[in-house]
């Protein structure tokens, strides 16, 4: 349903003019037409983009008027400002008797729109949270929760210009639900502002007295103990009344659910994930209570394949650090899933070693059983691991090598792996002998022969087109029309692209000026709306890109 106020703001849409971009600098002529040039090209991409919007509900029309007004936002703020007018009245916009289908579905919309213009307008953005926080005590509590989800989210965006800001929005999300993820917040925000940090780590201290929920627990373990939880780079560190604060709600946790301990599996694995590793750090900071969780983890040792490690060892040392001490414990263990986990671990733990060939040779000693609960990961490692030693031996001269190991992995998997190898491949040895069009015309063949499911192979496709860009240009309109032409079997009913990123990168603004005709042509070809029109959003960002650069 389309309201009359809605209706007004679209007709003023579609009759709005082109407004002047930001003000430039004097530039020279030459570059004068060249930002001429990108800012037509940029402004035909926004015409079809309209086009497209206009084909679709008012909901999934609104998300590519939010994306157009971030992308416009400092070239055109006052067309930006009016798209992102639209797309918030399309959501305060209540149909008669509304559905809960429908409501769901207007929510989503909005916590999007939250995500998108949290960084752009305050106003609208205190419409969106107010139109978020009015929820009723029928609520569920994972509705709550993804509501919280998104003001974290909107938070993080939030950070770096506006932390006060950022602050408030992360006690409202307290205030609604339980997040599943504060540490994101908690992170950036303590690398801003220490105190605003504690302060917004205290809060969430007070909901999970309340609310003990295992994920929120667990996010806060990261937040104050980064370390332990390996956590990458320096982050400044946590007050310790606030670390032992926390480890106490975790030694609650433990006695409100000790009961649990006959179920096993569910709850060892949440004491698996955030209780024990934190076993020094109760020694430490809670030894009156440290004794009692000890004892709790080695009732769930029998569930939690590396408890026993941490237990007997508090500083962290693995026991089984050696390849061979990982096979043994592989050959010895009569549970599948455990026996699977050495297996894992010893084959990484030889690849990390470079010892390519015995890598490989526990893989492919893996019984058909571990290969399914890998669930994928074992087609994963053989091209990964494949391509980073394929280039370890090019870069070491072992040409022989390097082809010997490409070709031993099954034929299947070899169009990723050399698509992997050309990836990352440096730039400075392109020039040095490597077999990059070699490499790239496999990839392509092995790629259009291969049985994966469509819905992987079209992204495969645009990883295709990468690197066609990068080392055989000529070809690049080609392998776009054989990607889209992937995308579009993939497609189905049920294919939802705006709600997602997808398509990040895929299209990048280079193929414009290989042939633009082309390319535009080609991307009218995409059959599902919403997949052409979140292609035709990031190759708008990539153009506008070009435009800030001049």
């Amino acid at each position: 349903m389309i309201y009359k106020r809605l209706t007004a703001s679209l007709l003023f849409l579609v009759a709005l003019p082109v407004s002047g971009f930001a003000q430039r600098t004097d530039a020279s002529p030459q570059t004068d037409n060249t930002y001429e040039l990108w800012r037509v090209r940029s402004q035909t991409i926004t015409d079809d983009l309209l086009k497209d919007a206009a084909q679709l509900d008012t909901l999934r029309r609104s998300v590519i008027w939010v994306r157009l007004a971030a992308l416009w936002w400092r070239d055109d703020p006052r067309r930006a400002r009016t798209w992102l007018t639209n797309a918030v009245e399309v959501v305060e916009q209540v149909p008669n008797r509304e559905s809960p289908q429908e409501r769901e579905k207007r929510l989503a919309t909005t916590k999007l729109l939250l995500q998108v213009a949290a960084p752009l307008d305050q106003k609208l953005n205190k419409r969106l949270i107010t139109l978020l926080a009015d929820i009723d005590e029928s609520a569920s509590r994972s509705e709550r929760s993804g509501i919280a989800d998104t003001l974290i989210n909107a938070a993080i965006s939030l950070v770096e210009h506006d932390p006060k800001g950022a602050l408030e929005l992360g006690t409202q999300a307290l205030r609604l639900g339980t997040p599943s993820d504060i540490a994101a917040l908690l992170f950036p925000l303590r690398a801003r502002d220490t105190k605003l940090a504690d302060s917004l780590f205290e809060q969430a201290l007070s909901v999970a007295r309340q609310h003990p929920e295992p994920s929120l627990l667990d996010s806060l373990t990261f937040a104050a103990f980064p370390v332990q939880k390996e956590v990458p780079g320096p982050v400044p560190p946590v007050p310790e009344n606030l670390r032992t604060e926390l480890l106490g709600l975790h030694a609650a946790f433990l006695s409100e659910h000790v009961n649990e301990l006959r179920n096993g599996t569910s709850f060892c694995f949440a004491v698996r994930a955030f209780i024990a590793p934190m076993l020094p750090e109760f020694d430490r900071l809670l030894p009156q209570q440290a004794l009692l969780v000890r004892q709790t983890v080695q009732k769930c040792s029998s569930y939690i394949p590396t408890a026993r490690d941490e237990l007997d060892n508090p500083a962290g040392t693995q026991s089984l650090n050696t390849v061979d001490g990982l096979l043994k414990a592989a050959s010895d263990s009569d549970v599948i899933g455990l026996r699977t986990l050495y297996q894992q671990r010893a084959a990484q733990l030889a690849n990390d070693q470079k010892d390519y060939d015995r890598a490989f040779k526990i893989l492919d000693s893996m019984t058909d059983e571990s290969r399914e609960l890998m669930q994928g990961s074992w087609d994963a490692y053989h091209w990964d691991w494949a391509a980073s030693a394929a280039l370890d031996h090019f870069q070491s001269g072992r040409l022989v090598e390097m082809n010997l190991i490409l070709t031993a992995i099954p034929a299947k998997l070899q169009p990723f792996a050399k698509m992997a190898f050309l990836d990352r491949l440096p730039a400075t040895k392109v020039r040095e002998g490597a077999p990059t069009l070699q490499f790239l015309n496999d990839a392509g063949t092995g790629l259009r022969r291969s049985n994966i499911p469509e819905f992987e192979k079209y992204t495969w496709y645009f990883g295709l087109l990468k690197l066609t860009l990068r080392y055989q240009p000529s070809e690049a309109v080609a392998v776009l029309k054989e990607s889209l032409a992937s995308l579009n079997r993939a497609v189905t009913e049920d294919s939802k692209f705006l709600h997602t990123n997808n398509f990040a990168n895929f299209l990048p603004a280079s193929l414009l000026e290989i042939n633009e005709f082309a390319v535009k042509e080609t991307l009218a070809s995409v059959t599902s709306v919403e997949a052409r029109a979140q292609l035709r959003l990031h190759l708008l960002q990539d153009t506008l890109q070009r435009i800030k650069k001049r």
